[in-house]
This record gives structure tokens, C-alpha cells and sequence, in this order.
């Protein structure tokens, strides 16, 4: 049975671990930033479900993948707050990923209307784009 990792990190993780390399997809796999999501809802494909990426590992990443994640999950991080799971298959992938929704992982984008330090404004400069003013 496959093992399915989620991860809810905007861009994924890069896992080196026993001389293992195994790159997680993140919420904004496959975004594209010349075609942007409408109203800022990612939508679900094979590597994304409910704002989660999904990764399928082969059986030699397997290994050294759970002994990382054993060890990650001992300090703080993305391990211990759930923001990275475990699944064995993908129906229970997009389970967990429907729970962890609206959960927030402090490193998403600003909003300049609301996100900008006092005394920052926000200016139109002549290329016609928001540029930051201060």
C-alpha cells in the first residue's frame, strides 16, 4: 500500500535523510503566476486536495522518510502542529486535508490593504503595480 504525505507549507518541503531526498508537494503546487486562481481558491488535481499537497512516496523513500518524521516530531514544527501527515491512501488524504482547511500556517502572502506595518502605505508606481511607500 502507498504511503500519501500532506502537507500544508505553501511550498512544499525538501526531506534530505539518510541519504534519501524526497521533495513534498505544498498547497501552491502547480500554481501558476501568470494564471492565478479564481477567487483564491486553489483548485483539487491529483497533487493538491482542500488547500494540502499530496505526495506519493516510492517504497525506497518510505524508510527514511518515517524515521525523519519520527524525528521531526519531537521539536516543534510542521510535524508536531499536523501541517504534515501520513496517509495510506488518498481518500484518507483528503480527509485529513478537509480537517486541516482553515487552519493557518503563518506563512502565507500579505494583504497590503490590511498586513503593512503602521506608517507603510502602498503606492501605484509607473509600471502601473503596487509598490510600497515609507
Amino acid at each position: 500500500m502507498p504511503m500519501i504525505v500532506g502537507c500544508k507549507l505553501p511550498h512544499g518541503l525538501e526531506v534530505t535523510h539518510k541519504d534519501a531526498t524526497i521533495v513534498l508537494n505544498g498547497a501552491n503546487v502547480g500554481y501558476d503566476a501568470d494564471n492565478p486562481w479564481k477567487n483564491g481558491a486553489s483548485p483539487d488535481n491529483y497533487d493538491r486536495t482542500s488547500g494540502v499537497g499530496l505526495t506519493t512516496l516510492s517504497p525506497d523513500q518510505e524508510e527514511p522518510f518515517k524515521d525523519w518524521l519520527e524525528t521531526s516530531g519531537k521539536g516543534p514544527g510542521p510535524v508536531r502542529s499536523g501541517l504534515i501527515f501520513v496517509a495510506s491512501s488518498k481518500n484518507d488524504a483528503s480527509k485529513e486535508a478537509q480537517a486541516l482547511e482553515g487552519e493557518k500556517t503563518g506563512l502565507g502572502g500579505l494583504d497590503p490593504e490590511k498586513d503593512l506595518p503602521k506608517g507603510v502605505e502602498t503606492d501605484t508606481d509607473t509600471a502601473g503595480k503596487s509598490g510600497k511607500k515609507g
